[in-house]
Parts: C-alpha cells; sequence; structure tokens
C-alpha cells in the first residue's frame, strides 16, 4: 500500500463523513508519510500510532479485517470491483448498526 491510496481513502472519508478529532493507525511508511501527515494536520485531526512491534495495539481492526474475510469476502464471488466495494460498504454499515448491537444483547 503506498500513501497516495492512503490519502486518497481519507480526502473521499473526509468529504462524506464527520471529521474525526484523532486518527489510530500503526507505523506503516504509508501513514508516517508527508502527504499523510500533512492532511491530517491541514484538518487538524490528532495522530496516534501503535507502538513498534506491539501488534496487539491494533488487535481491534485486526480482528475485524478478519470476520470481513471470513464473513463476507471468502464466501462469495464478486462480479467486479464495483460491487465487492458495495458489499463491504454494506458490511460494514451491517456490522457497525446490527452485528455489535446483536452481541451487546448476549452479554
Amino acid at each position: 500500500m503506498d500513501s497516495r491510496l492512503v490519502v486518497t481513502t481519507l480526502q473521499r472519508a473526509l468529504s462524506t463523513h464527520k471529521k474525526p478529532n484523532d486518527l489510530h493507525t500503526d507505523m506503516g511508511s504509508q501513514f508516517t508519510s508527508f502527504g499523510f501527515e500533512n492532511l491530517l494536520n491541514r484538518h487538524k485531526i490528532d495522530h496516534s500510532y501503535s507502538k513498534l512491534r506491539h501488534p496487539y495495539d491494533n488487535a481491534k481492526i485486526e480482528s475485524f479485517h478478519s470476520l470481513l474475510k471470513r464473513e463476507m469476502i471468502y464466501q462469495f464471488r464478486f462480479p467486479s470491483i464495483a460491487h465487492l466495494i458495495l458489499d463491504v460498504s454494506k458490511y460494514i454499515q451491517w456490522f457497525n448498526d446490527e452485528r455489535i448491537s446483536l452481541a451487546n444483547q448476549k452479554i
């Protein structure tokens, strides 16, 4: 992954969603690049990092990615990238709005 991809993705997110106060990433070169840091600074978004060689700092997002792959990506064939993007967007919406609340009801 290169810095242009994360910069473009963040720009899109900022144009369609509420600006976060802070953003947490690992220390990958794409997240420590001048372009990414500059974009965060321009939007006054505080940037925090996981500690180097501490994978548990990213456990929540790694767990989400594992679920996304297991519950959706590996289960279906997608006729195009557009279909994949749409279905991943729907999965994320469902995950945030319904799956988490269902899990909380079981507690």
